[in-house]
């Protein structure tokens, strides 16, 4: 706290004692019974209301030193809270940027392989890479017969059974009716 609220903190509690012991005083002083004007203990007494301002106001000062010590506290926690925040935020950052390389070599090195894939099966003879290819995993065997020019991919449809050139060929007509989402 600055030292100019507490001046005004000071000023509000003298005027508050000092209306209270002056509202005291002016009550005794209407007083129905009795002479108020002889019964010193109800006049206002200039040391009495010193002594009760000096007391108020040094509760007053403790009460906002307290209160400016808590503040302080909160403060503190509040910005080490915030610093462990970016931290971790910043550790997260670094992580999310790192699994992103690593899934982008993940794709590429995917995309060799299934290029390779294709490029070995298209220097083969069609009837050879339909009998491997129905024996292959079915996402794999489509990528390859998807990636393959379409002249040596249906030579090696032709060769394959009925029923898996059709399930193939169903696969493909599906993939290229769907929307591609990049």
């Amino acid at each position: 706290m600055t030292s100019a609220r507490l001046r005004q903190w000071g000023l509000l509690a003298v005027l508050a004692v000092a209306t209270g012991v002056i509202g005291v005083g002016v009550s005794a002083l209407g007083a129905p019974d009795g002479d108020p004007a002889n019964d010193l203990s109800l006049r206002p007494s200039p040391d009495l209301g010193r002594e009760e301002v000096m007391r108020l106001l040094a509760r007053k000062e403790q009460s906002l030193r307290e209160r400016e010590s808590a503040v302080d506290k909160k403060e503190a926690d509040l910005r080490a809270a915030q610093e462990e925040i970016e931290q971790r935020l910043a550790a997260l950052q670094a992580l999310r940027d790192d699994l992103r390389v690593q899934l982008g070599d993940l794709d590429a090195e995917r995309e060799a392989r299934i290029t390779h894939l294709v490029k070995m099966f298209e220097a083969m003879r069609p009837k050879q890479a339909a009998g491997i290819l129905e024996v292959t995993e079915d996402s794999v065997a489509l990528e390859v017969l998807e990636r393959m020019k379409k002249d040596k991919a249906g030579k090696v449809l032709a060769g394959m059974t009925p029923d898996r050139a059709a399930f193939f060929a169903e696969a493909i007509g599906d993939a290229a009716l769907k929307p591609e989402l990049n």
